[in-house]
């Protein structure tokens, strides 16, 4: 054993430093056993901590073996375009006719994948993208991505003809307790079948319960079932779906939060997928994809994930305003509160936005979309042309979206805003005036000025 560490030592050694050094090694380690020194006293000597760690390595063939080899990038024989855009669509449930939030029914889904295709904008795979990311691949500067959540029998029966038509390839997020269970869910023949015409699979989680709420689990207890959720998904979906690497991501509802982000990459996805209404840029972190839940009754967030630069909402009916446009006067077109893209402390926010610089509005085609919340009843005063909405309840999210969509007038086509902003969910807790804890020895009691903690 004491031969095979040092071989090891030396080896190693000889490796690391280079040829010219193997004979001063080698005389170092021949005077470190003359003087009585153990192998691990030689180890210690001769090797860096790196050397070190790498030997243990070494000296155990099973974590040798199962160790991943390292990436070598690749050099690129083109140049990567950056400012590339793209816009991932999400869907649920299908039904042959009719429709709910969740539910799409195939003719509009039909008449929706067809303005697609007319339009000429590129349908792109969800890996592409990944490797676009990785500096892999360009992809081109505007495409959409295809997503269905749940693994609903609808998307099979419906769906899929639809996409398998229009040469679409697509992503459907799977959650473990919901696969292959009877029902109206899909099953192992159903995705093996889609997979071979452009299906990819992703996770949605063992249990599909928001990743957020602890639901009075300890610390630990909480995180070992967030681990759970991430980590038994992607296996039972990779073993039961052999050949297939899991490597995306839903959260369920949208649900996360940066140490859940985190996570997913460390548990071994490439991304992961939210409901924010954003488009996707090269700078976008891989574990905060944007995505446009598409509404079964509505057709507000297919036009504004639709929407690029070079195309300001033309597919279909409608227009999307930009929420920094401006008039001929160099006046912002509509004011939104909270400002998009701001951090607000605010957890029952005042949602409005100004319209008064657009002219006269249709109040009764006026609508409004909050994230979490769905259509929201919405208060318009034609005197100021503020529309606005106040949530009842402490919201419980950070991300937020918002779409307001209205008409000038009712023979006019819809028109659409949509801006997103965040909440400091802990500002709330915090005290508004500095708190002054008395020493223990000899303190007097708290006075008007001087808040007493609790």
């Amino acid at each position: 054993m004491l031969i095979r560490r040092l071989r090891v030592v030396v080896l190693f050694s000889t490796l690391s430093l280079g040829l010219t050094g193997c004979d001063r090694v080698k005389s170092k380690v021949r005077s470190l056993l003359e003087a009585g020194k153990s192998a691990e006293q030689v180890r210690q000597a001769v090797l860096t901590p790196e050397e070190q760690a790498m030997n243990k390595i070494l000296e155990n063939p099973e974590v040798f073996e199962a160790a991943p080899e390292p990436e070598v990038p690749k050099a690129r024989a083109f140049e990567l375009n950056k400012s590339a855009t793209v816009s991932i669509l999400g869907y649920h449930d299908f039904r042959e006719r009719g429709g709910t939030p969740m539910i799409i029914s195939e003719p509009k889904f039909r008449e929706q994948m067809k303005a697609i295709k007319e339009s000429k904008i590129p349908v792109v795979p969800l890996s592409l993208v990944m490797d676009w990311k990785k500096g892999r691949a360009n992809i081109p500067e505007e495409c959409i991505v295809i997503t269905m959540d749940d693994g609903w029998q609808g998307v099979y029966t419906y769906a899929f003809p639809v996409l398998k038509e229009h040469g679409f390839p697509f992503t459907v997020y799977l959650y473990k307790n919901y696969v292959n269970i009877g029902g109206r869910s899909m099953t192992w023949a159903q995705i093996k079948e889609m997979m071979e015409h452009g299906c990819e699979v992703g996770s949605h989680s063992v249990s599909h319960d928001a990743l957020t709420r602890k639901g009075g689990r300890s610390e630990a207890d909480y995180q070992q079932w967030l681990l759970t959720e991430l980590k038994d998904s992607k296996e039972f979906l990779e073993t039961n779906l052999p050949g297939a690497r899991i490597s995306s991501f839903a959260y369920p509802f949208g649900n996360h939060t940066d140490d859940i982000a985190a996570l997913c990459l460390q548990v071994g996805y490439d991304n992961a997928i939210t409901v924010n209404n954003a488009k996707v840029t090269f700078e976008t972190p891989n574990a905060k994809l944007g995505r446009y839940i598409i509404h079964g009754e509505s057709d507000g967030n297919f036009r504004l994930a639709t929407s690029f630069r070079s195309r300001g909402g033309d597919i279909g009916s409608g227009k999307v305003i930009a929420v920094d446009a401006k008039d001929e006067s160099g006046n912002k077109l509509v004011d939104l509160l909270p400002a998009p893209e701001s951090v607000t402390p605010e957890r029952k926010p005042v949602i409005s936005a100004n319209l008064s610089r657009l002219g006269p509005i249709d109040p009764t085609t006026i609508t409004m979309r909050v994230s979490g919340m769905g259509l929201v009843p919405v208060d318009y005063d034609p005197g100021t042309g503020i529309a606005s909405y106040q949530p009842p309840i402490r919201v419980r999210r950070r991300d937020m979206s918002v779409t307001l969509s209205f008409k000038r007038a009712a023979d006019q086509p819809v028109e659409l805003i949509n801006w997103n902003f965040k909440i400091d969910l802990v500002a709330s807790y915090l005290p508004t005036e500095p708190v002054v804890v008395p020493s223990m020895l000899g303190a007097p009691a708290p006075t008007q000025n001087t808040p007493a903690t609790n």
